[in-house]
């Protein structure tokens, strides 16, 4: 890690009131740097180590693409069939606009799917007994005035009931709720909990030993925090395959790295998926999110941003009081991860994250 990386992240902590920071740096497919900074909880002043698991939320879907590819490989899931064909509990309401047989799991895992964003708020702590179902059909507690007030910064739609609003297969229509039928899907299949099918299919044959969907009441956890840098509440999010991930930064970089060749011939997929089903991973499948001006485009569970150089593999998460990135090159086998617990973390990451982007791109086109 040089010096301006770790300066840049000690100051921009202390500027936008992040409370804790912890950070990887990959090379040549395997962990070369980690660092903690900060605290976990402000209010307690617990520090952050390497120890402390953080929410990693969107970085979910990453997680959950894993274990859709390990049901296609072993026969169960076809990516083009309807997805209604693998859910038993549950079917989006009927639409006289749109054909719901082309929802499939592969527009649901690339947002291309046209599924509503609706209905997915955090669920306060004590409030419990509501389910992803409860999400689906938008019958969750009202959102409290800390959810009202992010939904306004960052101009986010009010909760309604999920259905099918635009074409399937006509655009990038980001969507969590298309990620809770994908964790039905697996669930249905699988005959397992999504939260078990994970643990066993991707969790523990990768070494990710201190991740988990949920928290874990025996486990050093981070607490979320506002952009005051105090403690926000902690929700409950109801759809574990969009946001319900907690990892330490160790095992969110064991993740990353599991996705490129390592530097004693391991290759993509590290035994857990084919190469094959990491390639399909981190393939174009149509344009993505294009309101910051760069050519985003959709992988299945993953952003992809090409130039001239090697494809930028990534995804990033965030909710009130969390902030999250890991980003690769698999061809040069580069990557960065941040986890955060503050809510103005995006202004932290984006810069250290740019720069080191920029600086694998120029060594790239030195021939390393």
């Amino acid at each position: 890690m040089d010096v301006e990386t770790d300066a840049t992240i000690r100051r921009e902590m202390a500027r936008l009131n992040v409370p804790g920071c912890a950070y990887a740096l990959i090379k040549q497919g395997e962990i070369k740097t980690l660092r903690a900074y900060g605290v976990a909880d402000a209010s307690t002043g617990s520090p952050v180590t390497l120890a402390t698991r953080f929410c990693l939320q969107s970085i979910s879907k990453s997680v959950t693409a894993w274990a859709v590819m390990a049901l296609k490989e072993a026969g169960k899931v076809d990516l083009d069939a309807p997805v209604g064909g693998y859910i038993g509990n549950w079917s989006l309401p009927p639409s006289d606009l749109y054909d719901l047989d082309l929802v499939t799991p592969r527009r649901l895992l690339s947002h291309h799917a046209g599924i509503t964003d609706a209905g997915f708020i955090g669920i306060e702590p004590h409030l419990t007994g509501y389910t992803l179902i409860d999400a689906l059909n938008c019958t969750l507690p009202p959102p409290n005035e800390e959810t009202l007030r992010h939904w306004a910064y960052w101009n986010l739609p009010p909760s309604e009931p999920v259905s099918v609003t635009s074409a399937p297969g006509a655009g990038w229509c980001y969507s969590n709720a298309g990620f809770a039928l994908l964790q039905l899907m697996i669930e249905n299949v699988s005959g397992q909990t999504f939260r078990d099918f994970v643990a066993k299919t991707v969790f523990r044959p990768l070494g990710m030993k201190d991740s988990a969907f949920g928290r874990h009441p025996h486990e050093p956890h981070a607490s979320p925090h506002g952009r005051d840098g105090r403690n926000n509440l902690d929700y409950i999010w109801p759809c574990d395959a969009a946001a319900g991930a907690y990892a330490t930064i160790a095992d969110l970089a064991k993740f990353a790295c599991a996705a490129m060749p390592g530097p004693n011939g391991e290759i993509p997929g590290r035994g857990v998926l084919k190469p094959s089903s990491i390639a399909e991973m981190h393939s174009s499948h149509g344009k993505a999110d294009q309101s910051s001006g760069l050519p985003f485009e959709a992988g299945l569970g993953h952003l992809l941003l090409k130039g001239e150089g090697p494809t930028n593999v990534h995804h990033s998460g965030g909710s009130i009081g969390w902030r999250s990135i890991f980003s690769i090159f698999p061809q040069t086998g580069d990557g960065v991860c941040m986890v955060m617990n503050g809510e103005a973390a995006n202004e932290l990451w984006v810069p250290v994250v740019q720069r080191w982007r920029d600086s694998v791109l120029t060594g790239a086109r030195g021939g390393r």
